[in-house]
């Protein structure tokens, strides 16, 4: 009994040192004279898989607006800066078999809008209550499987795929020279109008880098946003005529992340659930 004790706290002893600086000095652990390494080496432990940890991490970056009309319009790519957010990661084994999955859900503040293209022949210019370009600030939250495949011991591949959600909180739109100083439309410049659309959702996907320097991770990630909600009710015009935006947008980020569990070995309270294991298997074999 005393030998399984003593091993579970030289592997607690080893988990702790991985994470915290101690002094070296102070004798804080000693094992006793009966456990000799033909004994260490006999005892079988089943490593935890790598990569079944959690981490948090901060990006920002920058995306491009674009939109899908209907009546078809000349769009333009417009960027928006600065994009920013958080999320929280899981990584794990699959069915015990899959070591490369994991979810992931965060927060961002983001963009959506628009720009109209002007006809490089006839000179003419679509517009949507006067305006020709419109910004949307957009805080979104979204849940997204996370796929990674390590590529040696500092590199990896990402994936990732999911759903997101957000509210449109402000618009900003900027009016076409026709229609700059008409009350009816100034009005609406930054407002939005009853039959916009404030609730915005969609599918979020996104491919990337990282690079891993435990307890940190560097990753660069170009992301791509297809909404699912229109920017305008569908029949503000005539209930016998639907139009139709939606939103997409493309981005580039990058994150720092810092790893809550280590990526290899056992956590502590692993370490622990194994002791009371060993316990109780040696119990039974007295």
């Amino acid at each position: 009994m005393r030998r399984v004790i003593a091993l579970v706290a030289a592997l607690l002893c080893c988990s702790w040192l991985s994470r915290a600086q101690v002094n070296l000095d102070e004798e804080f652990f000693a094992l006793p004279d009966s456990v000799t390494n033909s004994y260490l080496d006999s005892v079988k432990v089943n490593i935890a898989a790598p990569n079944d940890y959690w981490m948090f991490g901060v990006f920002g970056g920058a995306s491009l607006q674009y939109g899908f009309f209907n009546p078809d319009r000349y769009v333009l790519w417009q960027p928006q800066y600065p994009v920013y957010g958080f999320s929280l990661v899981r990584h794990f084994t699959m069915f015990g078999i899959f070591p490369n999955m994991g979810m992931e859900i965060g927060a961002q503040m983001n963009y959506e809008g628009y720009e109209f293209k002007r006809n490089g022949e006839t000179g003419y210019r679509f517009t949507e209550s006067g305006a020709y370009k419109a910004k949307m600030t957009v805080p979104e939250a979204f849940f997204l499987s996370h796929f990674h495949l390590d590529m040696g011991e500092h590199f990896k591949v990402i994936a990732k795929l999911g759903i997101y959600g957000g509210y449109r909180l402000k618009i900003h739109r900027v009016l076409d020279d026709d229609y700059v100083g008409i009350e009816e439309y100034e009005k609406y410049v930054d407002a939005f109008h009853d039959y916009d659309r404030r609730l915005t959702y969609g599918v979020e996907g996104g491919l990337g880098l990282g690079l891993m320097f435990n307890p940190f991770e560097f990753h660069l990630m170009v992301n791509g946003k297809w909404g699912w909600s229109s920017f305008w009710q569908p029949d503000y015009v005539s209930q016998w005529y639907y139009r139709f935006a939606y939103p997409l947008d493309a981005g580039v980020t990058f994150g720092l992340y810092y790893q809550l569990t280590p990526r290899y070995g056992h956590t502590k309270a692993q370490l622990r659930r194994l002791a009371r294991k060993m316990v109780a298997q040696q119990q039974q074999n007295q």
